[in-house]
This record gives C-alpha cells, sequence and structure tokens, in this order.
C-alpha cells in the first residue's frame, strides 16, 4: 500500500450503509490465508462449448455494464465471457485442488494443489494451455493490444483560476483548487450518477465514523465485495487504508471537508493482504478489475501497487514495466478499454532502492498518478518513470504531500503518499466524465493528461504534469462534443421506498410503456406495461437495495431511474 504518514516510514510494495440500504455483498472464491500459499495458475485454451453467449450479455454483465458498452460503442467479445463451467468442474473432481481465484479475460483459475502428480495430470487435458506457479507464467498467452491515443485537443485554452467558494471545501480546498476542480463543482458536476470503485486492502470503521454520516445517509455505497479472503463482512474491520483513501473523494461536510466527487455512488472491493505481500495479490486486483467492470463503474481508484514481495522469487524487475509482465497491468488496459477510466498510485519508492512506478501503474491505458504539494513541488518519496519507457509515466500528478484525508479517529488530519494524491485526481476524473458522457473514457483520460502544465515538455517526475480540469473541460467542450442535459421521460416517487413506487410518465407521445426493474447484479426482478400516464407498482416483496428501472415508450424512447428499497 502506498499512503504514509510521514512520507518514509511505511511502504509496503506501493500501497452500512443505513438501514435503509441493503450492501450487496458478493462472495469470490477467495479462501482466506494468514500466510501465501503456494499457489499455481492453470490457463484454459479456449472458451469453446461456453453456456454464455454474447448475444445475451444480461447473465454476465450489468445492465448498467451492457448499457455503456452500447453507449460507447464498445463490443461484448469472448473475452468478456465467464470460462467455461465445464473446465472448472473437471477442475473441481480433483480433490486436491482448491480455487483461489479466477480471470475470464485472461482464461485462468488460481489454485492451491499440494499434489505434484495432479498437476502434471492437469497439464496434459486438452482445454489446458499451461500449469504454472503464479510467479512463473508465461505472459505470451494473454494477447493484450494498448490503445493508440491520438486525440488532438483545442490548444492554448484560457482559464482563469477563481478562487471564490474554496471555503466550502474546508481543510481540502488547495487539494481540489491546484487541479480547478472546484469549476467543475460550480458547473453542476459533482459526481452524480457517477459509479468510482476502489480496490484497496479493506475500510475499517466506515459503518460507524461520523465524517462519513452524510455518505452513509444519502446511500453513496452500493455495495461491496471481497476479491482477496472471501469474508465481506470482515472488509470494516480490515485496513484502514481503503477507509483513507476513500475519504478524499466521498466525504461531504461543507465547510470542514468536502471530497472530489461528494455525490457519486461507490462500491468497495477488497483485493489487498494485510497479512502478507505475494504475487498472488496482482490475481486478487484482476478479480475485482473484473467485478469493477462487470457492474458498469465510471472510475476506479487502485491505491496500491507491486514490486518486491515475501518471497523473493516472485520480485519484478525494471524490464517488468512494460504494462505486459503482471496480470494486474494487463487487466488495468483492459479495463480501460472496456469503458472505465482506472486511477493507479505510482508509488512511494522515489528516494528507495526502486526508485520507479510499480505494478500497475505501468499499464499504458492508465492513469499512473504521482504526488506533489499543494505549492507544485514533487514529493521526494513519489516513484519516478524512466525515459526508457515507450510512453509517458506517472501520466499525472496530484497532491499526495500533507494531504487532507480522514483519520481513524474521525478527524482530518494530513499525510503522505501517491495514495492520497490518486483519489484526488480519480474523484474529478468521474465528475469531468459526467459533463462528458458520450466521450469514451480513453478520451477522458487523454484530455486530462493534455491539460496537464508541462505536456509538451514532459518529464519522468511529473509525467504530463498537473492537470487542469477547468482546462480540460473547456477542450472537451470546443472539440465538438456538447455537454448533455439529459430530460428525464420519467419520474418515480418516493425514493427511497418501502412498499408503492409511483411512476410519471412525462412524455406527451407516449400511448403506452413498459418497465423492467433491474438488481444492481443486473438481473430483471420485474416487469409491467401500463396505458396510463400515472401508475404504481408494488415493491413491498422486494429485498432492501438498489435498483434500477428501464422504461420505454411505444415509440422507443429508453429512460433509465434509480430507487432504492428499504
Amino acid at each position: 500500500m502506498f499512503y504514509t504518514k510521514d512520507g518514509t516510514a511505511y511502504c509496503r510494495n506501493c500501497c452500512q450503509r443505513s438501514a435503509v440500504l441493503l450492501l450487496i455483498i458478493l462472495c469470490c472464491y477467495g479462501l482466506g490465508f494468514s500466510q501465501a500459499p503456494t499457489t499455481y495458475v492453470i490457463t484454459f485454451s479456449d472458451k469453446k462449448n461456453s453456456s454464455y453467449d454474447t448475444a445475451f450479455p444480461e447473465a454476465f454483465l450489468s445492465l448498467r455494464a451492457i448499457e455503456k458498452r452500447q453507449r460507447l460503442n464498445i463490443p461484448i467479445t469472448e473475452r468478456d465471457l465467464p470460462i467455461n463451467d465445464t473446465y472448472i468442474n473437471l477442475l473441481k473432481n480433483f480433490s486436491s485442488i482448491e480455487i483461489i481465484t479466477q480471470s475470464k479475460w485472461l482464461n485462468y483459475v488460481v489454485v492451491t494443489c499440494d499434489n505434484q502428480l495432479v498437476l502434471e495430470t492437469i497439464k496434459y487435458l486438452p482445454f489446458v494451455s499451461q500449469v504454472k506457479k503464479t510467479h512463473e507464467i508465461d505472459y505470451s498467452h494473454f494477447d493484450i493490444r494498448f490503445s493508440n491515443r491520438e486525440y488532438n485537443y483545442p490548444k492554448n485554452i484560457s482559464t482563469q483560476h477563481d478562487t471564490n467558494g474554496l471555503a466550502y471545501y474546508g481543510l481540502a480546498a488547495k487539494q481540489i483548487a491546484v487541479h480547478s476542480g472546484q469549476y467543475l463543482h460550480q458547473q453542476g458536476y459533482q459526481g452524480e450518477g457517477m459509479l468510482i470503485v476502489m480496490l484497496d486492502n479493506g475500510y475499517n470503521s466506515l459503518d460507524t465514523l461520523t465524517l462519513f454520516n452524510s455518505f452513509r445517509e444519502n446511500r453513496r455505497l452500493v455495495g461491496i465485495y471481497d476479491a482477496a479472503q472471501g469474508e465481506p463482512t470482515a472488509l470494516y474491520r480490515a485496513g484502514d487504508h481503503g477507509t483513507k483513501v476513500l475519504s478524499v473523494m466521498a466525504l461531504n461536510e461543507p465547510y470542514h471537508f468536502v471530497g472530489t466527487a461528494p455525490y457519486a455512488d461507490y462500491f468497495l472491493i477488497r483485493t489487498e493482504m494485510d497479512t502478507y505481500e505475494d504475487i498472488l495479490e496482482e490475481y486478487f486486483w484482476v478479480a475485482g478489475a473484473e467485478m469493477a467492470d462487470s457492474i458498469g463503474a465510471d472510475v476506479v481508484n487502485s491505491s496500491l501497487g507491486y514490486t518486491y514481495f515475501d518471497n523473493e522469487e516472485q520480485n519484478h524487475s525494471f524490464d517488468d514495466l512494460d504494462g505486459r509482465h503482471s496480470v494486474a497491468s494487463i487487466a488495468a488496459s483492459i479495463l480501460s478499454q472496456n469503458g472505465c477510466i482506472v486511477c493507479v498510485a505510482a508509488g512511494n519508492e522515489g528516494e528507495k532502492e526502486w526508485h520507479y512506478i510499480s505494478i500497475p501503474s505501468d499499464a499504458p491505458d492508465a492513469l499512473c498518478v504521482a504526488a506533489m504539494s499543494t505549492d507544485s513541488t514533487i514529493a521526494g518519496f513519489s516513484s519516478r518513470g524512466s525515459k526508457s519507457f515507450t510512453y509517458t509515466k506517472p501520466d499525472v500528478t496530484s497532491v499526495g504531500f500533507q494531504a487532507a484525508y480522514c483519520t481513524m479517529g474521525d478527524t482530518i488530519d494530513r499525510g503522505n503518499g501517491t495514495s492520497l494524491a490518486t483519489p484526488v485526481c480519480a474523484g474529478l476524473c468521474a465528475c469531468l466524465w459526467q459533463a462528458f458522457p458520450d466521450k469514451s473514457s480513453l478520451e477522458i483520460m487523454e484530455a486530462i493528461r493534455q491539460s496537464a502544465h508541462i505536456y509538451e515538455h514532459k518529464d519522468t517526475l511529473f509525467g504530463n504534469g498537473i492537470p487542469n480540469f477547468q482546462k480540460a473541460y473547456k477542450m472537451l467542450l470546443e472539440s465538438g462534443i456538447e455537454t448533455i442535459d439529459h430530460r428525464s421521460l420519467f419520474k418515480i416517487y418516493p425514493n427511497p421506498t418501502n412498499d408503492i413506487l409511483n411512476i410519471s410518465c412525462l412524455s406527451d407521445n407516449a400511448q403506452f410503456y413498459r418497465l423492467q426493474i433491474y438488481d444492481i447484479r443486473g438481473s430483471i426482478v420485474k416487469t409491467h406495461s401500463f396505458h396510463t400516464s400515472q401508475a404504481w407498482i408494488d415493491v413491498t416483496d422486494f429485498s432492501q437495495g438498489i435498483y434500477f428501472v428501464k422504461c420505454i415508450t411505444d415509440d422507443n424512447q429508453v429512460d433509465m431511474l434509480k430507487f432504492v428499497k428499504y
């Protein structure tokens, strides 16, 4: 993890909702270990005869994810299909095999096995392409193509650094002002409707800290998932790194502390273990990234990174920093190409032997975030890029020296680390994309790069420099894409509700309309058709949680609304 209180003391390779909201708790295949087990990667050769079909993506992607793919013209391909169930079931027939985690994108499972004869036998199964220890896999098996960035935005956009209203942000004022981030908020873009996913080590005390009262009361948390240990209830009693990082974006206490995306929705995932440092955690990161994609995340914040491990055989080398020599780095680029802005901390190795950025911040299609002070001085601990890289890393720089965050003592303090710089940037990314929903994630990230202060003279410390989100906004605006003000076709109320949901059709042309109600996982839980402009639905039997209502008129106009059942 990357967070350090004094900038030097700690660095392990980089860094209830209230009763009205059901936390969607999803368990993965993790078993939970106090120390890292010996693990193997079994890579499959194909997805033939799969029970899933790209023509029916609702079986493996949420409605939100499907609609985003459609909006951004991102195809759903075989890579998105889950692993063939037959292959999984055949492996489970071996009593010595236990599945720890898996990846549909890279078509592998990670297992423990204490029987070498079984492992040798599995190698000869017709659908298995390799069986290797987690740090010995052949990465050439994973076909990854990076995006070709060729976005040219208008240059010399004039901006005025308006300092009015900064008192509203309290102790967070300087870290938003350095990016002119308050401009986005003043334009009405504070993260509403955007989904930010956290990949971190745990969210200790998030359910009790009073500074998160607004976060809980306004139902900003839409779900949790444990990709590392398989005990979701432990997330609130696990590491506290995630809580601190989250506070930089999500706190909303006017004149005390307002984060960079105070009105976004958040989904929290654990991918990191505190009890060991092992390359297995990179595989947990992939599982977290795939979950983020499947639920339709707009932005992922990962203040984590990997270089050295408890087992020295697993250690990365400088040559690994090309986006191709870690499953996590490969997954970060896939996630970005699938329509998600991925922000990854550069690391705190600048003054240490390793010196350079860490994995997965080396992914070309992700934003690697370095750290500086509010006076724009690069932090000595911030990990460096290299002139030998074929692309610029870090990508951008944000405030990570004496950055404000929420402590476990329920106070605001200041600390150091690229872990804190990354969410400053990630929250503003969500607000910028909110303004331009028809731009792709790659286009938004490139506008952010090009808005940075040394974009024309990039270096290995700042990368492209300090992004100016007011400038990025105007660049996108003047590139021919107007901001979109979606007029609702329907209105639903009350929201939240415990029993009756009223529906009002605001279209003058619709003669009838139909509704489809989906849960957070994308499963249809109710359908209805109406011939009146006013109607109601009984949701008394629904489980507590967040639901999406897809409203379709007879002239094929579509509206998407959200409500909470308590």
